[in-house]
């Protein structure tokens, strides 16, 4: 059985995956609403660094003692949470949504191969498993078996394994960068840097166009609670505790909570096929973490 350490560490992990699970459905209603995307993605990301630094008004006293290089550290890491949703939103443009998410879900082996690669920590026979039962199981899910999606785009298609990449780096720095630093500030830190690199892409028209007056805000709320706010700071307590590699693959429980939030929300029909697909990614999750709890101990991360 998993210790209690690990166990609190891997559910934090799962709730911010099933956090980023809920953005493209309120997403689309946004969508729906005639909000363009630098309007949704701009408030999102000026929201959450507001709200995130607003929640850290406790630890500002200990600012002064976090190092220089530190921030501009978590700052730097912060960057791939914003270039995630960035080259997400932009493979959209060009690929069906199932496709996309196929690709995005690319980070689930991204991530192992960075343990390997950087620390040596070669993936064994049950996370191997894991990994190809989860890709099963997210072609089942994204309706790729279906056959209706369109002709595969070679620059959406690079966008979106960019956004898989950007992803992977993201769960790593959550749990190497000054883990130290109390995780609202690295959180914070964090978002800031979210904030800078999707501010300078779309520049925040909103602030004078009257958008805020007229719904955005609440959109624009919604969507930095579930992706700026909850997910960096859940990581920020939780990725410390596990490698890369089984970080990357908890995370696999996005997609589930994509078909059934958009489902409940959108009424987005879901078949038995894909069902069957999210099953085999829970599966593949349940099967990882099993490797973890035999073989693995705690890392020596400090208190969760």
């Amino acid at each position: 059985m998993l210790s209690s350490k690990r166990f609190k560490a891997s559910m934090l992990v799962l709730l911010g995956a099933a956090s980023f699970g809920i953005l493209s459905t309120f997403v689309k209603l946004a969508y729906s609403y005639g909000f363009t995307p630098g309007e949704v993605t701009g408030s999102q990301v000026l929201i959450g660094w507001a709200a995130m630094w607003l929640i850290s008004l406790p630890y500002w006293r200990t600012l002064k003692r976090v190092a220089r290089r530190s921030v501009f550290k978590l700052i730097g890491s912060g960057l791939f949470t914003g270039l995630t949703g960035v080259f997400y939103y932009y493979s959209l443009q060009s690929l069906d949504a199932s496709f996309a998410v196929l690709l995005l879900f690319q980070f689930t082996w991204m991530g192992l191969l960075m343990d390997w690669f950087l620390h040596g920590k070669s993936p064994g026979r049950f996370q191997v498993a894991g990994v190809a039962v989860i890709l099963a199981g997210t072609v089942l899910a994204s309706g790729l078996w279906m056959g209706t999606t369109k002709p595969v785009n070679l620059s959406g298609a690079g966008l979106g394994l960019l956004a898989a990449a950007s992803y992977t780096l993201f769960i790593y720095f959550s749990g190497k960068v000054a883990v130290e630093v109390p995780a609202l500030l690295r959180s914070s830190w964090m978002v800031t840097g979210a904030a800078i690199v999707v501010l300078l892409i779309y520049p925040p028209q909103f602030l004078w166009n009257g958008s805020l007056a007229e719904g955005l805000w609440l959109w624009g709320g919604i969507l930095a609670l579930f992706g700026m706010i909850l997910p960096p700071y859940v990581f920020a307590k939780g990725a410390p505790h596990l490698d890369t590699g089984m970080a990357a693959i908890l995370g696999a429980v996005e997609l589930p909570v994509v078909i059934i939030v958009s489902g409940l929300l959108l009424g987005e029909r879901t078949g038995w096929v894909q069902w069957l697909g999210i099953g085999l990614i829970l599966a593949g999750i349940i099967l990882s973490e099993r490797k973890s709890a035999m073989k693995r101990t705690d890392p020596p991360a400090g208190k969760l």
